[in-house]
């Protein structure tokens, strides 16, 4: 051998020597860096601007690490009132899954047992509940931003783990469907071409998500919490989110999936299956199932006992509240009832739902610059639809529909102040643009209703679920187009209704349809026998019976 190729061995021999001597030195230095970046996760609010300031410094500790990242996540998601605020936190969640998967991905497929955990696989165990609350708290975030394709995305990927834990992740997909139903694969790639196959898929993963449930939940209890001394943090903590938090998940969807098909019996037994008087979903589905079944007293019952968790609990019963209010003949009670609500939380997640819903009661409490007020607020504000069925094109719709109101009942007023001086400068100033925005609206709206594929299952079925509308604003829309359709609609519905109390609003719309077709008779009778019906509940549904007294007293004038 060469005395070069000789030095050149040697030289290869010591480097790898130190190599082999400075590896441990170099992962231990960057475990003790790990550690100390851990001990920054605790002793504040995620919320808090502490909790920013350590995200820096961990970040700066060591760039390749998950938690800086976690922490920063965590900060903008719990800090968010908007959306872009919201949409800070996806760019340092989405860094903090790759980084884990990097690092830890082989940790995911493990199955760790009891006797793992009394080996030190506690450790692992805990890493993997960290994978596993990074994932739901993305697939969170992208479903209030509106990115369903994303949502649906991020589940498959925590899915795919297999955490023996992990249920969230099929309630997630069945959640997707069910709340993108009305769009198709055209828009979002994972959904199905109609909305009859999106609720299939909806039902089907929930009807998995049990089973998976059932598979694991004895593995669950006998070697991760039966090493655990009972009643201990972690204990509870644990026998909460997967013991009894998926059967309480389960018995939501469930719960909203029969609803949605009009089984508001079956959908009530579901709901109260899920644990807690004071469990705001609980409270607030059971709400809008009472009011599906036009029990309006249940549906008050449960609305007004929905508690108040802050700015993330607004806005999902106050839609439902409030059409409860004005059937009873007590917007102005509930608008004030509302607005001491909204301004104590102020300008955060739910103001806009907020005040749509006190626009419809001052409305009707005959107060309209409270009303046009409260839509300005709504229509200026960019909702977060936080943990809520309800959809952005919802929210409009509801506006529009609100606005288009305001502006009758302001042409109303200005015919009313007048109509002995109709050559007054105020009607030529007011009346006119007020009566081509009115029609100029009402085109929008109907052509809006018309390409909404759930018009016919959401829309055109009184105090449906999912509607957003009440069945005077319905009717306030649909009166001015073409009686034949409606006419078959309504016949058709009265007859597929399996909801015995909705039947006096099929009866309604009859009537009124047969009065808009110059058959005052008909009206008139279809009309006062929907007064006779032994289950109209004569306190909570004076708008139906205002409105039958209304048109009844019209005719009986007309026909002299």
């Amino acid at each position: 051998m060469s005395i070069s190729r000789y030095k050149l061995h040697l030289m290869i021999w010591i480097a790898a020597a130190l190599l082999q001597f400075a590896a441990p030195t170099v992962a231990e230095a960057q475990n003790r860096t790990r550690e100390t970046i851990d001990s920054l996760r605790w002793g504040y609010e995620y919320n808090s601007a502490e909790a920013y300031r350590r995200a820096n410094q961990a970040q700066h500790l060591d760039s390749t690490y998950y938690v800086g990242y976690l922490i920063e996540g965590y900060h903008f998601s719990e800090r968010a009132e908007e959306l872009s605020g919201l949409a800070k936190a996806v760019p340092p969640l989405r860094k903090a899954i790759d980084l884990f998967e990097k690092d830890f991905g082989r940790l995911l497929k493990r199955r760790i047992d009891g006797e793992a955990i009394f080996g030190g696989a506690w450790r692992d165990l805990l890493k993997q509940l960290d994978y596993y609350d990074l994932s739901n708290r993305l697939i969170n975030t992208y479903i209030t931003l509106e990115q369903p394709d994303s949502a649906y995305a991020t589940s498959r990927r925590l899915l795919s783990k297999n955490l023996v834990f992990d249920f969230q992740s099929l309630h997630w997909i069945s959640w997707l469907y069910f709340r993108s139903r009305i769009y198709t694969s055209e828009k979002y790639g994972f959904l199905r071409n109609s909305i009859e196959e999106n609720m299939q898929e909806a039902v089907a993963y929930s009807d998995t998500m049990e089973m998976r449930y059932k598979k694991n939940v004895g593995f669950i209890r006998r070697e991760i919490m039966g090493v655990f001394v009972p009643n201990t943090p972690f204990y509870n903590s644990f026998n909460s989110s997967f013991i009894q938090g998926p059967m309480s998940t389960l018995a939501n969807t469930r719960g909203i999936l029969y609803g949605y098909n009009l089984n508001p019996e079956l959908a009530a037994s579901y709901f109260k299956k899920m644990p807690g008087d004071d469990n705001l979903a609980k409270n607030v589905n059971l709400g809008y199932t009472y009011l599906s079944a036009v029990d309006l007293r249940e549906a008050e019952k449960y609305f007004s006992d929905v508690p108040d968790m802050g700015s993330r609990s607004r806005g999902g019963h106050w839609q439902g509240f409030s059409i409860v209010q004005v059937s009873k003949d007590t917007p102005f009670a509930g608008a004030a009832h509302l607005q001491a609500d909204r301004d104590s939380h102020g300008y955060t997640i739910g103001y806009g739902w907020d005040n749509l819903c006190l626009a419809r009661m001052y409305l009707y409490a005959g107060q309209l610059d409270e009303c046009a007020s409260a839509l300005a607020k709504a229509e200026n504000f960019k909702e977060v639809h936080y943990n809520t069925s309800f959809r952005e094109d919802q929210y409009r719709f509801m506006l529009k529909t609100l606005q288009l109101m305001l502006t009758n009942a302001r042409l109303k007023a200005t015919k009313f102040e007048n109509k002995n001086n109709w050559i007054a400068f105020d009607w030529w100033k007011r009346f006119p643009g007020l009566t081509l925005e009115k029609y100029t609206m009402l085109y929008r709206l109907a052509n809006e209703m018309a390409d909404n594929p759930e018009r016919e299952m959401v829309f055109y079925r009184p105090f449906h679920s999912e509607s957003i509308i009440s069945f005077d604003e319905l009717w306030f829309i649909i009166q001015n187009y073409s009686t034949n359709y409606f006419k078959k609609v309504f016949s058709e519905d009265a007859q597929t209704d399996p909801r015995e109390n909705v039947d006096r609003y099929y009866r309604y719309f009859s009537g009124m349809l047969q009065r808009e077709d110059g058959e005052s008779e008909k009206a008139y009778d279809t009309l006062t026998e929907t007064l006779s019906d032994s289950k109209l509940d004569n306190q909570y549904e004076r708008l139906l019976i205002a409105r039958i007294h209304q048109n009844a007293g019209d005719i009986a004038a007309e026909e002299g």
